[in-house]
């Protein structure tokens, strides 16, 4: 796995942030983190990932909102969900906006690692 590669966390739970990051640190050198869909839009406007983790619940705009005005943007990095709501209405819209994973929260850290660098692997990388 290249420790080089870009990673944001979009997460309003800072213990999540921080939980995701001291697993994703292990092997990765560039982790930055928003706390709001709002904070991740603003930080993409100026900057690139090569992977990006997204929760559901966030105050503001939710994390399909998140993904969709990414998209928009024509932010093509593969996106993780990460959501302790698993109800499928919710995962479908997920789907439908081309995640390479949803996760549970409280994300084992192989299934974490297995996803970012399945995500990985899709860009070519």
């Amino acid at each position: 796995m290249d420790n080089s590669k870009k990673i944001l966390i979009v997460d309003d739970s800072i213990v999540a942030r921080m939980a995701i990051k001291k697993i994703l640190s292990k092997k990765f050198n560039s982790i930055k983190e928003a706390s709001s869909g709002t904070d991740a839009i603003e930080l993409l406007k100026n900057e690139q990932f090569d992977c990006i983790l997204v929760d559901y619940l966030m105050p503001g705009i939710n994390g399909v909102t998140t993904i969709k005005i990414m998209r928009e943007m024509g932010i093509n990095s593969p996106i993780i969900v990460i959501s302790a709501n698993q109800q499928k209405a919710i995962l479908d819209k997920f789907s439908e906006l081309g995640v390479v994973a949803i996760l549970k929260k409280q994300v084992a850290e192989q299934d974490l690692f297995d996803a970012v660098e399945k995500a990985l692997f899709s860009r070519g990388g």
